[in-house]
């Protein structure tokens, strides 16, 4: 990726501003998606180099562990050029774990999680 990686960050649950500003601010093209399923149809059509989504594990969900597979399914699927980063909670660190298992997540950032932090994960993956 010899420019600047567009990407998909996927804005269930958190209230991230200052991210998307650090994001923006370093000129990186972003797209917001609020709901997953808007953000797999992205993922399907658009190809983002780089999506950032929070791990959120809900003990109601019978087929899955939590609100990624799907979209990491799509990823995988996808041409493989896309890489994922995710940010979790420290007490949900044993369910993202299991989705590790299963799903490749290049990076994932314990919370909170700081602007900086997050550019130096994005340029990371470049």
């Amino acid at each position: 990726m010899s420019q600047q990686p567009n990407i998909l960050l996927i804005n269930e649950f958190g209230i991230y501003p200052e991210l998307i500003a650090a994001l923006r601010e370093a000129g990186y093209p972003i797209t917001i998606e609020h709901l997953m399923r808007k953000a797999i149809k992205h993922v399907k059509k658009q190809t983002p180099d780089i999506v950032i989504a929070e791990f959120a594990h809900e003990g109601a969900f019978r087929d899955r562990v939590s609100n990624l597979e799907s979209m990491l399914a799509q990823v995988e699927g996808g041409a493989g050029k896309t890489r994922t980063i995710v940010f979790y909670a420290a007490e949900r660190r044993q369910y993202l774990d299991r989705v590790l298992e299963v799903f490749k997540i290049d990076i994932c950032l314990q919370q909170p999680v700081t602007g900086e932090q997050l550019i130096e994960a994005v340029k990371s993956q470049q």
